[in-house]
């Protein structure tokens, strides 16, 4: 790569830069130049502690004499019109550089999150190392109530090695709780006096991609979102950002007030240079465009009592539920909403991110009492048949002739009539005629007597009245019930089958026995 010339000055307040962020330690600034004098040129400060082999954290100066547009805080950011219906969190990153951290004087400075690093592989041999102040920090964050994701600093040059990194994080956020992404950073380390084994590698875009491809994939498999962070310019020149976006967060890191990025991403890290109570010296500042949580409806109808409806739902964060009345509609903890009883209630979703949105439940159930049959006949004494469904309450007007149980089963006892009653507590009822034997029944003997005459075309008369309109297809009743009233077998139970019976009767003489 072509390493711009910059001046003095911005040599010097990168330097100042430097010292700032880690005191202590000899540093060294390796500038990856942009394209203007008015952009920002991504650079690497190295800190040489423990282990030489440790690149340390990307960072970015100025190219010329522009240092005072530093944005210190997301104050002075301005943001895509793109994110203008998301929530901005604010956020830090961190690794071993920041050892001395109050968690909670952090979070009480406004920070909503924390990226902290997990490791890293070499620049030069290649070995992963964790990142020693790892565990203290994910406690901390934690214990303060931020959200936490992380990220591993990559030097890998095949598909194999980027797969290795990620089980390896796998394995250190395992027993930790995550609810951001887990990024994969890849970053330029060539320079003066650096020139890491990613950069030797000579490796194609495609092939950069395909290994940061080879990392989020196993992360997502491992059920982990996962997200690639690297600079503007890495992103434009090394990388397929607009392959990767469809399928993995962004995180971008540009040092300016209002970044010219024209690619998807989700998290911008936009200084290296941020102040925040509890943690002494510079930390990078970052910016999460979290969207709202929405409904895609505004409402939803609940008919059936067996029914549970999961609304679509769109939008970011770790979500909760909670229903206005739960004696008519209950929400589960991943949205499933059922309904419980008539009426209305207001489900609300509740984000982490302090987003909010409402769906208007109605519960609209036919009434609960609600028989398979109108009318039911049994030819047999021991008979049973399924009457209703189990959760309403039934009883017999004479258990002498049937009975039923509290899973709504009839069961014919004794040779006569009787009604079986659904109520559903509500004031809602039915009822079922219900007629039993011990041989099959003669056609037409609707009383059941033995006799085919006028007082059975009484009953088929008095049914018919019931029955207003006389739709057999309206009244369910079974076949042998049926068959019973419908003297002339139309279908239909009606004056006509009560005067086809009488005819039949009075030709077949008074109190004819068929």
């Amino acid at each position: 790569m072509n390493i711009k010339f910059i001046k003095p000055a911005a040599i010097l307040a990168a330097a100042v830069l430097a010292v700032q962020y880690l005191p202590g330690f000899a540093q060294k600034v390796f500038v990856d130049a942009e394209t203007t004098d008015t952009e920002i040129v991504d650079a690497i400060i190295t800190g040489y502690e423990e282990d030489a082999d440790d690149p340390g954290k990307f960072r970015v100066i100025t190219n010329s004499d522009v240092m005072s547009q530093a944005v210190p805080d997301a104050s002075g950011l301005t943001h895509n019109s793109r994110f203008d219906n998301c929530i901005r969190l604010n956020g830090i990153d961190v690794s071993k550089y920041q050892e001395s951290i109050d968690w909670n004087a952090v979070a009480a400075d406004g920070i909503d999150f924390a990226i902290l690093r997990t490791g890293y592989r070499g620049y030069d041999g290649g070995k992963i190392v964790k990142d020693y102040m790892f565990d203290s920090h994910i406690k901390g964050a934690l214990n303060a109530g931020l959200d936490v994701g992380v990220y591993f600093f990559t030097q890998a040059i095949t598909e194999k090695e980027a797969i290795e990194e990620a089980q390896y994080v796998i394995n250190m956020i395992k027993d930790y709780d995550i609810t951001l992404p887990v990024y994969f950073d890849v970053e330029p380390t060539e320079g003066q006096g650096v020139n890491g084994r990613l950069n030797t590698a000579k490796l194609s875009i495609s092939q950069r991609t395909a290994i940061a491809e080879a990392f989020c994939r196993t992360v997502q498999d491992a059920g982990y979102e996962a997200g690639v962070y690297s600079s503007k310019n890495y992103l434009l020149n090394y990388l397929d950002p607009d392959y990767l976006s469809t399928k993995y967060k962004i995180w971008l890191a540009n040092y300016v007030s209002q970044t010219s990025y024209k690619g998807d991403y989700q998290m911008w890290q936009y200084t290296a240079s941020g102040t925040v109570k509890g943690i002494p010296g510079a930390v990078d500042m970052n910016v999460l465009y979290s969207e709202k949580v929405n409904f895609t409806k505004d409402s939803l109808r609940l008919e059936n009592p067996e029914e549970t409806i999961q609304p679509e739902l769109t939008g970011d964060g770790i979500v909760t539920f909670e229903s206005s009345n739960p004696s008519v509609a209950t929400v589960d903890a991943v949205g499933n909403i059922s309904g419980i009883s008539n009426g209305t209630a207001v489900i609300t979703v509740f984000s982490s991110n302090g987003s909010r949105d409402t769906i208007n439940v109605t519960v609209d159930f036919p009434p609960a009492a609600v028989l398979n049959y109108t009318g039911m006949l049994f030819s047999e004494i021991g008979a049973t048949e399924i009457i209703s469904r189990s959760g309403v309450q039934l009883t017999s007007s004479n258990s002498n002739v049937v009975t039923v149980s509290e899973d709504g089963t009839a069961s014919a006892v004794g040779r006569g009539t009787a009604e079986i009653i659904a109520n559903d507590g509500q004031g809602n009822t039915a009822v079922c005629n219900v007629l039993v034997t011990d041989s099959e029944p003669i056609k037409g003997d609707c009383n059941l007597d033995g006799n085919v005459n006028a007082i059975d075309a009484v009953f088929i008369l008095n049914l018919a009245a019931n029955l207003a309109v006389g739709n057999a297809q309206d009244i369910n009743f079974s076949d042998a019930y049926l068959a019973l009233y419908d003297f002339n077998n139309d279908g239909v139970i009606n004056s006509f089958d009560a005067s086809d019976l009488l005819v039949y009767s009075a030709y077949n003489g008074i109190g004819y026995k068929n």
